[in-house]
């Protein structure tokens, strides 16, 4: 639990050290594509574990994020996680298992994106 105070205060701080105007215009409901992109490549940079990348997700949605990005950013940091690739997969498993396995998952969060992007369109198509 003091661990999770602390993660929280730490995001907090991130979210005043972040622009809300640059987080919209990068990754905002209106950046489209272009902004799953980003928060995809965000998130499979992201270090840490949940303790870092939740409240991270929390701040920037705060910010001005948008819902499609931050699912193809959860799917980036889940997926990806380079560091855990550096310092675990490559080491036990090798490079090549570690970039085959990399390779054949980099659609996986622009497509968890775009998918989020169409369910939460769902209503409005119903609608017409």
């Amino acid at each position: 639990m003091p661990r999770l105070v602390c993660a929280l205060i730490a995001a907090g701080f991130l979210g005043k050290l972040i622009p809300g105007a640059f987080v919209g215009s990068l990754i905002g409901p209106e950046s489209g594509a272009r902004g799953i992109l980003i928060a995809s490549a965000i998130g499979g940079f992201t270090p840490g574990g949940p303790i870092i990348s939740f409240p991270t997700v929390v701040v920037l949605s705060e910010a001005g994020a948008g819902l499609p990005q931050m699912v193809a950013f959860l799917t980036a940091w889940s997926v990806f996680a380079f560091h855990r690739v550096l310092v675990y997969e490559s080491t036990l498993m090798g490079w090549r298992f570690a970039a085959t396995r990399l390779f054949s998952s980099l659609a996986l969060p622009p497509l968890a994106g775009f998918t989020a992007g169409l369910v939460m369109s769902i209503p409005e198509i119903l609608a017409r």
